[in-house]
């Protein structure tokens, strides 16, 4: 799983979600190269900013629980959250919002996240009216 460093996180401290975006994207960039290097920055900016959209219908709103949200869609799926299990989980009101990406990481069994990664689509990212090239 992809750790976001403190140094990260302190740059999180975004004044609107334009910097939150770029501060995501350059994370991405940086840990999934490979991944995205065809992708122009416009185009990992929508991506992003779908991401950060998901993350906070998901109850989240602290930019490093959204990055790290962000960071699990590229790692994984970016519907991983669509998983059963993983779905049950991050809508069960036990653990508070800061708490729930720690527990649901720690508390996930390898056979889920294999799952949930096994359902990768990557025209997941552009359905519904997001940015193009």
């Amino acid at each position: 799983m992809l750790i976001i460093k403190n140094s990260q996180i302190e740059s999180f401290i975004a004044e609107d979600d334009t910097q939150l975006v770029r501060v995501i994207r350059e994370i991405i960039q940086e840990a999934f190269h490979e991944g995205v290097e065809t992708y122009s920055e416009k185009k990992l900016d929508g991506m992003v900013r779908m991401g950060i959209e998901k993350a906070r219908s998901r109850g989240f709103e602290r930019a490093e629980d959204i990055a790290s949200f962000v960071s699990i869609m590229f790692e994984i799926s970016p519907e991983f959250d669509m998983n059963e299990q993983i779905d049950a989980f991050l809508k069960d009101e036990s653990y508070p919002p800061e708490m729930k990406l720690e527990q649901l990481l720690g508390r996930t069994q390898d056979d889920v996240w294999r799952a949930a990664e096994g359902t990768y689509d990557a025209k997941s990212w552009f359905r519904d009216p997001h940015p193009e090239d």
